[in-house]
């Protein structure tokens, strides 16, 4: 592909993302304020079984997604994900009770852009570009973050929290849809990934005799299982009790957005100089390790901003560096399964730890889900010393900087 072509992809993908991520954002900010709007007040457990209900649905998506994929090409996958979500994000402002909340978990079943971003990047990349460009990503996100709050939290303050809730969806449709069926290529092309077949016993034979794709799988099950018990309390928990109204739920996610240009522009470019990809996981690790236990002692607002800043750097640099792995241990035929398959194993971790976790709230003490995310941080830490394979320094990257686009 030449490099005007790449320049191309890479730049729609990212506004791809980017429009994708300031729904989210702006979703994210409304949805806990929503939760506190319901006929009956949900306790923690109430939401950690919404919350696993829509990951069991997230990861049966998962599977069917990573087969259409290869068999449709990604174009097909954007589209659908982009009308679940927009009808899953326009519901949610009629949802009113625990059981409208449970039952539209069910629309996340075509949840699956993360997935088929990472799979349609990987069409398009070396693994030596791979992590950067990953990473890369994080600037549409970063910018999503500060945009998806502050209108979000404007059009609700203008109309109501439910209204905003509402043209979210027609907002994600009206813009996300156009630039993909219009812009982006089709990885048919890019390359043609067409000869695949829908043949679900692939997945059996891909674990098991693929002992690299086993261990990025297992590598991002137990980063999502750290995530998930700190993620689930922070945000759902402890956050709650500080945050008084969106404007400091927008602070919180404008922390996370500058926190993710810091690490692409400053941080990357010095550490993977530096530190091979085992290392550098290693040292995100060290980041998230210390992110988590820091939450147990935490006592106020400004504290969890701080510690907020630092996961959120650490947790990108794993993922991304997961992500590199698991999609290079395929053939390129067989992306849209790995990536599944990830995506899977991702979802129903999601739909476990959840509920440990609000079990932990209700019948012991918040801390220790925090520490449960610290102590699997530390395992992971071990396995990857003793195991981790080294692998050649992904430093150099063929793709544009994007740093001066505007969107």
């Amino acid at each position: 592909m030449s490099f005007e072509k790449k320049q191309k992809v890479m730049f729609v993908l990212c506004l791809v993302f980017g429009l994708w991520h300031f729904a989210t954002q702006w979703t994210t900010t409304l949805l806990s304020f929503l939760q506190w709007d319901t006929e009956e007040v949900m306790t923690i457990t109430d939401l950690g079984y919404i919350q696993a209900f829509g990951s069991l649905c997230n990861a049966f998506g998962a599977l069917a997604a990573g087969q259409l994929a290869d068999t449709l090409g990604a174009q097909s996958m954007f589209l659908l994900s982009a009308v679940f979500t927009a009808v899953y994000y326009s519901g949610i402002s009629m949802a009113r009770s625990w059981y409208s909340f449970f039952f539209l978990q069910v629309l996340r079943f075509g949840y699956q852009l993360d997935g088929t971003a990472e799979m349609y990047l990987a069409t398009v990349t070396t693994e030596s570009e791979r992590t950067s460009a990953l990473m890369r990503l994080t600037i549409p996100q970063a910018i999503a973050m500060f945009f998806g709050p502050i209108v979000g939290s404007k059009v609700a303050a203008w109309t109501s929290l439910r209204t905003s809730q509402f043209i979210v969806g027609f907002v994600l449709a009206g813009t996300m849809i156009p630039v993909v069926f219009f812009l982006l290529p089709t990885t048919h092309s890019i390359p043609r990934l067409a000869s695949a077949r829908l043949r679900p016993q692939d997945y059996w034979h891909m674990i098991s005799k693929n002992s690299a794709l086993k261990e990025g799988l297992l590598i991002r099950a137990l980063l999502i299982s750290a995530y998930v018990c700190y993620e689930m309390i922070s945000r759902n928990f402890l956050l709650r009790n500080y945050m008084h109204n969106t404007n400091e739920s927008a602070y919180v996610l404008l922390t996370m957005a500058g926190s993710l240009l810091a690490v692409q522009f400053i941080v990357m470019p010095i550490v993977q100089r530096r530190a091979s990809p085992k290392r550098l996981l290693q040292v995100s690790l060290v980041g998230l390790f210390i992110s988590y236990l820091s939450a147990a002692f935490a006592n106020s607002f400004e504290q969890m901003l701080m510690i907020t800043a630092v996961q959120t750097a650490a947790y990108a640099v794993a993922y991304a560096e997961s992500s590199t792995q698991i999609t290079t241990a395929v053939e390129l035929t067989d992306l849209g399964k790995a990536t599944g398959l990830a995506s899977m194993v991702q979802w129903l971790t999601h739909f476990i730890l959840p509920i440990y976790a609000s079990q932990l709230v209700e019948h012991l003490h918040y801390t220790f889900a925090f520490y449960t995310s610290a102590a699997l941080s530390v395992f992971l830490f071990a396995y990857i010393s003793v195991y981790g394979k080294e692998t050649p320094n992904r430093s150099g990257s063929l793709l544009p900087s994007l740093s001066a686009t505007n969107y």
